[in-house]
C-alpha cells in the first residue's frame, strides 16, 4: 500500500502548500523538496509494482511506514493548529521547534529511501516480463452469460425443469467446487426467455455460512411480493406469507450455495407441492447435500473444461472477437491447459492477458509461473486471485482492497463508492480529469478485470449503478489489507490479530461485530491513527457511534446505520474530515464550518423532518456534495453577491439534493455555479420569474408540492447540459411538454405519479432528438399521438399505470434505435398495441426488439448510502413511527388480510421476444384474469376481449 500513502501524503502536502489557512507560509517552503522526492518514490512504486524481488517488496513496506509517520505528523499539525484557532489555545500549539525536528527526521528518512531505491537496478526492465493487465469487462448478473462450453448443460437443466410429464414439484441440485460456474449456469437458466414464460414466480436466494431465516424469507419475498407491513412481520408470519403467495402458482426457486444438510432442512418446508410442475434449482459444493436433497434422480454435476472448450473460453477472454497472433497459439494453448479446466481460473487469466503486452516472451512468463500457482488443486481459486491482486497495477491496489470495507454479498452504491475513494486521498490527480472521473475510470479498469461486477445499470449508456464482488474476492481484499495495514474489518465472522489492530489506517464494522466473542474493546489509543471509521447496518444500541471519538485524524467516518438524536459535537472536532454520513434527526449546526476539509456531508433523517442550511456552509470551498433528507434555505442565503463576497462561492460543488425553497431569488444559485446533480422540492407561491444559468447541470429532479405552471418550466430547463430530468406529481398539461423536447442534449425522462396531466399529448417534431430513455409512470393520457420521428433515438419505453391509454403509437415501433418496450399495470388496450407492434417488427426482421409485460410488485427503494441491507445484498430502511401514521392515514378503508398480499401484485416480468401465434392470447389473459380473478372482479369481459386478437 506505498503508492496509495505517498499519493494520500502527496495530497496532504499539497494541499498545505497552496494555504490552508492555518499553516505558516515560511514553513511551506521546506514541504517542496519533499514533494520532489515523494514524487521519485512514487515512479519508482509504479514501475516496481508486479516485482516479485524481496528487496523491493521490503522497500515497498519501508516507503510505506515512512509516508504513514509523515502524515501523521502533518495532519497532526494541521489539526492541533485548526483547534487552537477556533479555541484561542494558541498556548497548546507544539512549538514550531518541535515541528522543524520532525520534518528533519521525515527528510532524513525519505533521504535514505531514494538512496536505497537507486541502489535497485533493473526495476523497470525486470517488470516488463510480468503480467499487468486488464481484465475482459464482466457480464451484468442481471442477464444471460456466454458460456462457452456449457451449453449443454443449460439445455439439460432448462429440459429437466420444463418435462411436462413430471407435474410433481422437483428438486435440481447443480453440483461443483467454486469457481466451476454453478452460479453462472443457474443465472443463464434463470433468466432465460422460456423459464421466464413458463414460470409465474421466479425467485433467487443465496444463503451463506451463518443464515438467518428471516432474511432467508424475506429475499424470496422481495422478489415477487415485499411492502413495508410485511417487513415488520415475524418470522412464522412472513413463513405464511411465502407459502400462500407459492400456493397454486408455477413457481421456479434458486437456493444457491448450500452448504449443510441441515439448511436444506430448515427451508424445504417452504415450498408447496401441488403437483403443478415447479421447480426448485439447488446448488452446492457438496454432493452429499445434493444427494441428500434429490435421492430419487441424479444432481447435475459441473465438469471441468476439455482442452478444446478451455482454450476457446481462453482465447474469448484474451482476445474478445478478434483471432490469437498465430505466434501466441502455442503458448496460448499452453496456458489455458495449464488452468486444468476451471472456468473461474480460465476468465481471470485470459482477462490479465487480454489488454498487456502481446509479446512471446511475456506469455512464455504467464504459462511457467501458471503451473505452481495451479499445483495444488484445492488452493488454485486462491491462488489465482493472488495471482491477480499482485498484478494490479499499483494505483488500483488500494481501490480493490478498499471493497473489502462492505459485507459478503453488498450491492455497493457506485456514487457512495466514488465519493468515499475520492475522500480517502488514494485517487493520483490527473491534468485534464476531476478526482470523480478519476474513480469512475479506476472503478472500469477493476470491472475489466472481473475483480468486480456490475450488478445494477442505469438508464442510459450503460453507466454502472450498483456493483457486487465475489465472496473469494471479497476474502482476498480482507485477508490483504490486514496484512498491509491498510483496513480492518471487524465481523462476526472474521478473525484478525489484535497486535496489529492498532496500526490499521481504516477500520470498518459490520453490525454483528458486538456479538463477536473475540471482540477486542477500542480504546482511544487504538483509534488514534485511523482514518476511516465506516459502520454497516443498524445499530439501535449506538454503541458503536462512540468509536470514532478516538480518531482525531478521522477523514472518512459513514455511519448511517447509527440513528443519532442530535447532532454530535464530537464530529466538530474532526477537522480533518472530509466525508460524513449520518443519520440525526437535529439541525446541522453553523459550526459545520469548522470542518473546512469537507467534500461530502450526508444527513439522512427518517421522519423527513426539513432542516435548514446554514449560512456557515459557504465558508466550506471543499465541499462537493450535500445530501440532506429536506434542506430549507435560510434568507441570508438569497442576498446578492458583493464584491467582498466573492470567496464565499461553493465553486466545488457538484450535488446538491433535496433543497426548497430555491425559486425566491436566482442568487442562491449564483453561489453554487457549477453544480451537476440537483434536487428540488418545489412550491410555486415561491417562484419568481428568471432562468437558471447552470452550465454544467446535468440531472435535475423535482418534487412538486403543488401544480407548477410554465414560468417555471421554462426558468429550470434553461440549464443548457441537462441530460437527466425526473418530474414528480407536477399535474403539468402536456402542451408545455415541448419544453422538455427542446432541451438539446435531453437523454433520460421520467415522469412520476401525475407528473403531466390530460388526455392527450401530441409532441412536436423535431423535439426530442437525442431522448434515450422515457418513463411515463401514472398518468390519466388517453391519446398519445406520436411517430418515429418524434423520438428518432429512443431505446428504452417503460410505462406503468397508464390505465387509459388507449395504445402505443404503432409507429413507436419503427424507430431503428428501439429496444425494450416494458408496460406495467397499464391498460389492455395498450398491451395488445403492443403485441401489434412487435407481430409487425418480427414481420419485418426485427429481432432486437422486445415487450416486457410485468404485474406490479410493491419495492423499496434503497437509501442512497444504504441504511440496512441484508444478506441477500437488498436494501432496506427500518420502518419508523412516521411511517406507520403515514400508511395509517392514507391507507384504504379495511384492514388487509394476509391471503390478499400475494393477489395485489403478480410475479417477475415475462419477456415476449420470439415469435408469436395462440400463445399470445394465453399469455395476456393469463395476466390480466387471474388478476382481476384474484381480486373478486368479474372477468367475462376481458375473456371476451382476449378471444378478439
Amino acid at each position: 500500500m506505498a503508492h496509495a500513502a505517498v499519493v494520500s501524503l502527496m495530497h496532504n502536502l499539497e494541499q498545505i502548500r497552496h494555504g490552508d489557512g492555518v499553516s505558516d507560509p515560511s514553513e511551506n517552503i521546506l514541504l517542496v523538496p519533499l514533494l520532489e522526492k515523494l514524487s521519485s518514490l512514487l515512479s519508482f512504486l509504479e514501475e516496481s509494482s508486479q516485482s516479485s524481488r524481496e528487496e523491493v517488496k521490503s522497500l515497498e513496506r519501508k516507503i510505506r511506514d515512512a509516508a504513514y509517520q509523515a502524515e501523521d505528523v502533518f495532519e497532526s499539525r494541521v489539526s492541533d493548529r485548526l483547534l487552537s484557532k477556533q479555541q484561542n489555545l494558541s498556548a497548546n500549539m507544539p512549538s514550531a521547534e518541535t515541528y522543524h525536528l520532525d520534518l528533519q527526521k521525515i527528510m532524513t528518512e525519505i533521504d535514505t529511501i531514494v538512496e536505497e531505491v537507486l541502489e535497485i537496478e533493473d526495476v523497470k526492465g525486470e517488470q516488463n516480463l510480468q503480467p499487468r493487465n486488464l481484465l475482459p469487462s464482466g457480464s451484468d448478473p442481471s442477464g444471460q452469460v456466454n458460456m462457452v462450453g456449457f451449453a449443454q448443460d443449460l439445455v439439460q437443466i432448462r429440459e429437466r425443469l420444463c418435462r411436462e410429464q413430471q407435474s410433481q414439484l422437483q428438486i435440481v441440485p447443480i453440483v461443483g467446487i467454486g469457481g466451476m460456474g454453478k452460479t453462472t449456469l443457474t443465472m443463464n437458466v434463470f433468466n432465460d426467455s422460456y423459464i421466464k414464460y413458463r414460470f409465474d414466480i421466479r425467485a433467487w436466494v443465496t444463503l451463506f455460512e451463518q443464515y438467518r431465516m428471516r432474511d432467508i424469507l424475506l429475499s424470496l419475498l422481495d422478489d415477487f411480493v415485499v411492502t413495508d407491513h410485511i417487513r415488520e412481520e415475524d418470522e412464522e408470519l412472513l413463513k405464511e406469507y411465502l407459502y400462500k403467495n407459492l400456493k397454486g402458482r408455477r413457481y421456479l426457486i434458486v437456493v444457491d450455495d448450500v452448504r449443510s444438510i441441515e439448511v436444506w432442512n430448515d427451508i424445504k418446508m417452504l415450498f408447496p407441492n401441488d403437483k403443478n410442475g415447479s421447480r426448485i434449482i439447488l446448488t452446492s459444493r457438496l454432493r452429499d447435500v445434493a444427494d441428500y436433497v434429490n435421492s430419487s434422480n441424479a444432481h447435475h454435476q459441473m465438469r471441468y473444461l476439455d482442452e478444446e472448450e478451455s482454450w476457446n473460453l481462453f482465447n474469448e477472454k484474451a482476445f474478445g472477437k478478434e483471432n490469437c497472433p498465430l505466434d501466441l497459439v502455442d503458448v496460448g494453448t499452453k496456458i489455458a491447459k495449464n488452468c486444468r479446466g476451471l472456468p473461474l481460473l480460465i476468465v481471470v487469466i485470459g482477462g490479465l492477458l487480454s489488454k498487456g503486452n502481446k509479446a512471446k516472451d511475456y506469455w512464455e512468463y504467464v504459462a511457467e509461473n501458471l503451473n505452481s500457482i495451479v499445483a495444488e488443486e484445492d488452493d488454485r481459486c486462491s491462488e489465482i486471485l493472488n495471482f491477480s491482486y499482485k498484478h494490479l497495477p499499483s494505483h488500483l491496489k488500494a481501490c480493490f482492497l478498499y471493497m473489502g470495507v462492505f459485507p459478503e454479498n453488498y450491492e455497493i452504491p457506485v456514487s457512495r463508492l466514488i465519493k468515499l475513494w475520492v475522500a480517502e486521498g488514494f485517487l493520483k490527480p490527473h491534468e485534464l480529469k476531476s478526482l470523480e472521473e478519476v474513480a469512475q475510470k479506476y472503478l472500469g479498469d477493476l470491472i475489466d478485470r472481473n475483480l468486480i461486477l456490475v450488478h445494477q445499470k442505469g438508464s442510459i449508456n450503460g453507466k454502472v449503478k450498483t456493483c457486487i464482488m465475489h465472496s473469494l474476492l471479497r476474502e482476498l481484499c480482507v485477508r490483504i489489507a490486514h496484512k498491509e495495514e491498510f483496513l480492518c474489518v471487524k465481523s462476526k465472522y472474521i478473525h484478525i490479530f489484535a497486535e496489529k489492530e492498532t496500526l490499521q489506517r481504516r477500520l470498518s464494522i459490520h453490525d454483528d461485530a458486538s456479538q463477536s466473542s473475540n471482540e477486542e474493546d477500542m480504546t482511544m489509543q487504538s483509534m488514534s491513527l485511523v482514518r476511516s471509521f465506516i459502520y454497516t447496518g443498524w445499530d439501535d444500541t449506538q454503541l458503536h457511534s462512540y468509536y470514532y471519538f478516538g480518531c482525531r485524524l478521522l477523514r472518512v467516518l459513514d455511519m448511517v446505520g447509527v440513528e443519532l438524536k442530535l447532532f454530535p459535537d464530537e464530529i466538530l472536532q474532526l477537522v480533518n474530515l472530509r466525508y460524513i454520513a449520518i443519520t440525526c434527526h437535529d439541525a446541522i449546526p453553523p459550526s459545520i464550518a469548522l470542518l473546512k476539509y469537507l467534500q461530502t456531508l450526508v444527513v439522512e433523517d427518517p421522519w423527513g423532518i426539513t432542516i435548514h442550511l446554514p449560512e456557515e456552509i459557504f465558508n466550506m470551498p471543499q465541499l462537493r456534495h450535500l445530501k440532506l433528507s429536506q434542506v430549507s434555505l435560510l434568507p441570508g442565503l438569497f442576498s446578492p453577491l458583493t464584491d467582498s463576497d466573492k470567496s464565499f462561492i461553493l465553486e466545488n460543488l457538484e450535488t446538491l439534493l433535496n433543497v426548497q425553497d430555491l425559486g425566491k431569488t436566482k442568487h442562491f444559485l449564483e453561489k453554487i455555479p457549477n453544480v451537476k446533480k440537483l434536487g428540488i422540492h418545489y412550491n410555486v407561491t415561491m417562484w419568481n420569474v428568471y432562468d437558471i444559468h447552470l452550465q454544467k447541470l446535468e440531472t435535475l429532479k423535482i418534487v412538486f408540492e403543488s401544480p407548477t405552471n410554465s414560468i417555471f418550466l421554462r426558468s429550470i430547463t434553461s440549464a443548457p447540459s441537462l441530460k437527466k430530468i425526473t418530474l414528480d406529481h407536477g399535474r403539468i398539461d402536456w402542451e408545455y411538454m415541448t419544453i422538455f423536447g427542446m432541451l438539446p442534449n435531453l437523454e433520460v425522462l421520467k415522469l412520476r405519479g401525475f407528473a403531466f396531466i390530460g388526455p392527450e399529448w401530441v409532441p412536436t417534431e423535431g423535439e426530442f432528438l437525442k431522448l434515450k430513455f422515457l418513463l411515463i409512470w401514472e398518468t390519466d393520457l388517453e391519446q398519445w399521438k406520436a411517430d418515429s420521428t418524434h423520438f428518432p433515438r429512443l431505446e428504452h419505453l417503460i410505462l406503468q399505470n397508464c390505465s387509459k391509454l388507449v395504445e402505443i403509437p404503432s409507429d413507436i415501433g419503427e424507430i431503428q434505435t428501439l429496444e425494450i418496450i416494458e408496460i406495467d399495470n397499464s391498460s389492455l388496450l395498450a398491451m395488445k398495441s403492443a403485441m401489434d407492434i412487435l407481430e409487425e417488427q418480427r414481420n419485418q426482421g426485427n429481432e432486437v426488439l422486445q415487450i416486457l409485460f410485468h404485474q406490479t410488485k410493491g419495492r423499496l427503494y434503497p437509501l442512497k448510502y444504504g441504511v440496512e441491507q441484508d444478506e441477500s445484498g437488498h436494501f432496506h430502511r427500518r420502518e419508523t413511527k412516521l411511517d406507520r401514521l403515514w400508511k395509517e392515514r392514507h391507507a384504504p378503508s379495511g384492514s388487509i388480510r394476509s391471503s390478499q398480499v400475494g393477489s395485489a401484485v403478480g410475479g417477475n416480468a415475462r419477456a415476449f421476444s420470439g415469435s408469436y401465434s395462440s400463445t399470445k392470447e394465453l399469455t395476456l389473459g393469463e395476466i390480466e384474469s387471474e388478476k382481476r380473478r384474484q381480486k373478486g372482479r368479474n372477468v367475462l369481459e376481458e375473456i371476451d376481449f382476449f378471444h378478439m386478437f
